[in-house]
């Protein structure tokens, strides 16, 4: 970050706009979910109206109360073409980090797991049916007259007008997350074909033309209002992978801020560049997904199912002159009179030392606020020690980010930077930056904090959306635009535990498949039974029992142990287990880069405690590889702190 960039006249224009966003009422049951035009009339700002039109729909619609885990992309669509506006449920591609993360946060009264139904079809044009005739179902009333086949005529049968649209590719990973979100939101469902390169990568101005007009012809071709915010389009989703960068022509469209030189080489970001006027003004938010089937899925599931409550705000600049507009003090006290659970880390409260101890265990907030400076590569804590993508925490529950740091989304799918590491440790919702974006690019945490309590959806509340501020930039959205952090004081979706609501065949309630595996092992001692108990409790989000059984498998034999370590490792870093971390991880054949971030966040704090010169040397083997002098530095004054003693003592 170099410079502050225009920060005086952010109060002004920032006092402005909140002066204009009361808080709506509770959002009443209505027979179906609202049109544009009745919220509309309440006379909100539009971002307000875009945010109580989300949080109605997910208040109209009952959650069953249960999570389906399923093998693949095929049986995924098959379960979320059986959500209808009477009920739906959340539906996740099974995996070892994003299911138990989200179970964990979701606490269904029941996890069931279905068996495959095979593959996809085999076209992309079949695929594409398929995944329309999902969102159809889902904006189906059950037993009603109306027999819609298309997204559209379901839409109309319940006189819903879109509120968004959500782009894909059949066979880009990223589809589960394009179906979840219009099947959820209520929105058209559309594709952007062609080869595109990796998230890191740079975008061209052709490509960034060709796709803006492909973009604006799809909102056209749906007949509704769509060219100015606050119409009934705002909201545009691309879950592909595509770059996040774009070199931009210096148009009227896609002109920087005022008073800013930006060089020809140097990218804006493709989400902030699209869905804008030919004179640079802005007809919806954009926004973008894109990562594996699996974590896809995981991130639309968190965005339509979770209830967030606990926001940390962390700031790591000083706390005089201009940095002192992005002091989070305010924005705490706000959210916490709000209702929600808040805490404050500032100044020497977000020191390495710090930092380093709340790392132990993982982080608990489902909302983080943080100021910090640095590059793809680093972060700044405290008195600017520098940190690395190393020291990005492991998490205990989904969360969604806000981070006013420069670079860290420069390139988003490489886990060795910032930004590429929180998405692979499971957020969901993420406002960062692709460049040197300049401080006051981004909207200080008080603005978003008062925003995010009057309704307006939480990226968006991230963003500029008027004045000179909004200008095509560097800060990029990855997530769901229209997810909202309801406020605690309004009342959650009904949760209903009718289980068997469009249940499939080859359905299994993974608890009781733990029981059976646990009776099947206490007679076979078979390493294979014991795993499969151990895999089941924790994709349950039972933390405490996957604890005491690997406590029984450990002292089974070293088969059974080796089998089960890499399954409990999380569950022994989440319940801060040290002593059984270390045992399973000496277990473990072959630890997963996951598994070295939980030894070395669990440890690090720890090492000054250890006196045992052959444990320290075995960290030292343990050491890992991408940038060795991160532990290196931290374990070689222990080295010699211990090579010393036993010297003296000698």
């Amino acid at each position: 970050m170099k410079s502050l960039w225009s920060a005086t006249f952010i109060v002004s224009l920032a006092s402005t706009a909140l002066g204009q966003a009361p808080t709506p009422p509770t959002a009443p049951q209505a027979a179906t979910p609202p049109s544009a035009a009745r919220v509309q009339s309440a006379q909100y700002p539009w971002f307000v109206v875009m945010g109580v039109r989300s949080f109605q729909v997910q208040m109209r619609v009952t959650v069953i109360d249960k999570v389906v885990l399923v093998p693949d992309g095929a049986t995924y669509l098959d379960e979320v073409s059986k959500w209808t506006l009477r009920g739906r449920w959340p539906v996740l591609i099974e995996d070892d980090l994003y299911t138990p993360l989200f179970v964990r946060a979701f606490k269904p009264s029941k996890v069931i797991r279905r068996t495959s139904i095979g593959a996809l079809p085999a076209t992309e044009d079949e695929r594409r049916a398929a995944a329309r005739t999902a969102v159809t179902h889902a904006w189906t009333v059950p037993d009603s007259d109306a027999k819609p086949t298309t997204p559209a005529e379901a839409f109309a049968s319940v006189r819903f007008d879109p509120m968004g649209i959500v782009f894909t590719n059949m066979s880009d990973p990223a589809w589960p997350a394009a179906v979840a979100l219009a099947a959820g939101h209520g929105q058209v469902l559309n594709w952007i074909d062609g080869p595109f390169e990796l998230p890191s990568a740079t975008m061209t101005a052709q490509q960034l033309r060709e796709l803006s007009a492909h973009v604006e012809d799809v909102a056209r071709s749906t007949g509704l209002q769509y060219s100015a915010l606050g119409d009934v389009i705002d909201a545009v989703t691309i879950c592909r992978s595509m770059p996040g960068k774009v070199i931009a022509p210096i148009t009227a469209q896609w002109a920087p801020p005022t008073g800013v030189a930006i060089k020809p080489d140097e990218p804006i970001a493709v989400t902030d560049a699209l869905c804008r006027n030919a004179d640079g003004s802005r007809w919806a938010v954009a926004a973008w997904i894109f990562g594996s089937e699996s974590r896809s899925a995981y991130m639309a599931m968190c965005s339509l199912f979770l209830t967030p409550r606990s926001v940390w705000m962390m700031n790591t600049y000083q706390t005089d002159g201009d940095w002192s507009r992005y002091a989070v003090t305010d924005a705490a006290k706000m959210l916490a009179a709000d209702g929600f659970e808040t805490t404050e880390y500032s100044g020497v409260q977000t020191s390495e030392f710090s930092w380093l101890n709340l790392l132990m265990g993982g982080f608990k907030p489902d909302v983080l606020y943080m100021n910090t400076m640095g590059n793809m590569d680093f972060f700044h804590l405290w008195n600017s020690v520098v940190s690395r993508p190393e020291d990005v925490p492991m998490l205990q529950h989904p969360m969604a980010l806000h981070l006013i740091h420069s670079w860290s989304l420069t390139s988003p799918e490489s886990r060795d930077t910032v930004g590429g590491r929180w998405l692979d440790n499971g957020v969901y919702a993420y406002t960062g930056s692709v460049y040197e974006p300049y401080l006051a690019a981004f909207v200080p945490p008080s603005v978003v904090a008062t925003r995010m309590s009057s309704f307006v959806p939480f990226l968006v509340a991230s963003r500029w959306c008027d004045g000179p501020l909004d200008a095509p930039w560097r800060v990029t959205t990855i997530g769901d635009p229209l997810m909202v952090i309801r406020n605690p004081t309004q009342p959650t979706p009904l949760r209903d535990a009718a289980f068997n609501v469009n249940a499939a065949g080859g359905e299994s309630d993974v608890k009781e498949l733990a029981r059976a595996s646990l009776v099947a092992a206490k007679s076979s001692n078979a390493p294979a039974d014991y795993a499969r108990a151990l895999v089941d409790v924790v994709h349950a989000g039972d933390d405490g029992l996957a604890v005491q059984l690997w406590s029984i498998a450990a002292n089974k034999s070293p088969e059974v142990a080796a089998a089960c370590a890499p399954i409990a490792l999380g569950s022994l870093f989440r319940q801060r287990e040290s002593a059984a971390f270390l045992a399973a991880y000496r277990f473990a054949a072959k630890p997963s880069l996951i598994d070295q971030d939980m030894l070395w966040h669990l440890f690090t704090p720890q090492l000054s405690a250890i006196n045992d010169r052959a444990v320290l040397k075995w960290f030292e083997t343990q050491v890992r590889t991408v940038r060795p002098e991160v532990d290196r530095a931290r374990l070689a004054p222990e080295l010699k702190r211990v090579t010393e003693q036993a010297a003296g003592r000698r």
